[in-house]
């Protein structure tokens, strides 16, 4: 990374930084561009230099979730049970949520990822939802895991499970062990979907 691309780096984090710090005391809807700008201390100009809009922001707020999973989970993924494959996702979100701070975990696990540039935002798209899914429809061609439910009902089923106990444990401001809680209440759950054989 050149000097030019490091300083524009810190920028953006510094940028994205105070706007999480500000959602973390006022409602997405209710921070404004001006509002990001005095606490980053920085002009409109160059909020805008690195971002449409504030919906923009957001968005690239969720994406550094998919960027950690991209990074240090999908390679853990490769196990040939399935069920064992969703435990290590849960854990990756947990070990996210615990990366990032309580603080942060707070506001992305309360603030729905809504709106793009054409005011329109596919969760399904999203590395976070597409992996799972390939998880959970690997499960039930194996025949590990049980069809009675759609692959997309448990799929939202589990990012339900690990985003309430992330925003339970933000909420309470990190008291306990993240990944350990998740890993117990996710097997509790895949217990209930895993065909015994």
């Amino acid at each position: 990374m050149t000097n030019i691309e490091e300083k524009q780096f810190e920028k953006r984090k510094i940028i994205t930084d105070k706007a999480m710090d500000l959602m973390n005391e006022v409602a997405f809807e209710k921070v404004t561009v001006r509002m990001i700008c005095e606490a980053a201390d920085i002009s409109a100009g160059t909020f805008y230099h690195y971002f449409e809009n504030k919906l923009d922001l957001l968005i690239e707020l969720f994406g550094l979730i998919d960027g950690y999973f991209k990074e240090n989970v999908l390679e853990k993924l490769n196990n040939e049970d399935e069920i064992e494959n969703i435990i290590k996702f849960c854990e990756g979100f947990a070990e996210y949520a615990t990366l990032i701070g309580f603080k942060k975990c707070k506001v992305l696990n309360s603030t729905f990822p809504i709106g793009s540039k054409e005011n329109y935002y596919e969760e399904n798209n999203r590395i976070l939802y597409s992996e799972l899914n390939k998880i959970i429809n690997r499960g039930q061609e194996k025949g590990q895991i049980s069809t009675d439910y759609t692959v997309d009902k448990l799929v939202n089923m589990i990012i339900t499970i690990i985003r309430g106990y992330c925003f339970d444990w933000a909420r309470r401001e990190g008291p306990y062990d993240l990944v350990k809680y998740i890993n117990e209440v996710i097997m509790v759950f895949v217990k209930s979907i895993k065909i015994n054989k």
